[in-house]
């Protein structure tokens, strides 16, 4: 089975950097998983730290600042970096600390390739709500909130996911994966934000921003990310965004979590991924 390399976990762990000595060590080529690196020109903000990153890596200055970007764009895309790492015999990482596309890439969910049917959606355009709701399952409707009961835009969708479904085959699972979670005690990893904030700031954040704000303007999603929305709040964004992720990720329960300011941490690492990657998954055991 095709290996799979995960390094995630709140901002400021070092992911990339450890990411890169792993794939060195390896022959690995990383993936990035963040969602305002696909930006061209949100480079500072970012962290992009190209100088840095002396391996292959996939998936930064995608689009435009202007242009939409998503999620199931990005799963898209990932796919498409880890089956060409995997063809010529490297191991994929993907590393960074959106976890909606992690766990979108590993748990592929099976709406995600469900196209617009545009035929129905034409024949329940004038259907009431009353109707629509009919058409769902009794169980499905149920879990929908009160406000998505009463919209037909959300119920049509329903009832275009369900009759997809039963033409979909459940897909395999296609991947030995491996989850690396990196951690710190909370005021450490507070201290590692400021830190990296105040170092941004030296390398011209202020400039950058005001760069992409006179090509751009302010009105697109891409500028709310951290730092690029408010300078004045940034530490205090990116602290709430660090629990924000915590959280996130320790209700994945597949990560094997390691603290980075722990003893011996880099070497229990390795320790950890050497032992998974030279392990035969259990379908190619005689």
């Amino acid at each position: 089975m095709n290996k799979l390399l995960i390094i995630c976990g709140p901002t400021a762990t070092g992911k990339t950097a450890l990411a890169v000595q792993i794939a060195k060590k390896f022959d690995g080529e990383l993936v990035s998983a963040d969602s305002r690196q696909v930006y061209i020109g949100m480079d500072i903000g970012t962290g992009k730290d190209r100088a840095k990153i002396d391996v292959p890596v996939w998936l930064l200055d995608i689009v435009n600042p202007d242009e939409e970007f998503s999620v199931s764009v990005w799963v898209k895309l990932a796919g498409q970096a880890v089956a060409d790492i995997l063809s010529r015999n490297k191991l994929p990482i993907v590393v960074g600390g959106t976890g909606l596309y992690i766990h979108a890439l590993i748990h592929r969910p099976e709406t995600m390739d469900i196209p617009p049917d545009k035929k129905l959606r034409e024949k329940l355009q004038n259907a009431s709500v009353g109707v629509l709701q009919h058409m769902i399952e009794p169980t499905i409707l149920q879990s929908m909130n009160q406000s998505d009961r009463q919209n037909p835009r959300r119920l049509i969708r329903k009832i275009e996911i369900a009759r997809a479904k039963k033409t979909l085959r459940k897909s395999k699972k296609i991947f030995d994966c491996l989850s690396v979670g990196l951690t710190a005690p909370q005021s450490d990893l507070y201290t590692r934000i400021d830190d990296r904030v105040d170092e941004r700031l030296r390398q011209g954040m202020k400039e950058e921003v005001e760069t992409l704000i006179k090509k751009f303007g302010r009105n697109f999603p891409s500028m709310s990310a951290l730092g690029y929305r408010s300078l004045e709040h940034w530490k205090k964004d990116e602290h709430s965004y660090a629990r924000r992720q915590r959280t996130w990720f320790k209700k994945q329960k597949s990560i094997e979590w390691f603290d980075v300011t722990g003893p011996g941490y880099p070497e229990n690492v390795t320790r950890s991924i050497l032992a998974w990657y030279t392990r035969v998954s259990d379908e190619h055991k005689d």
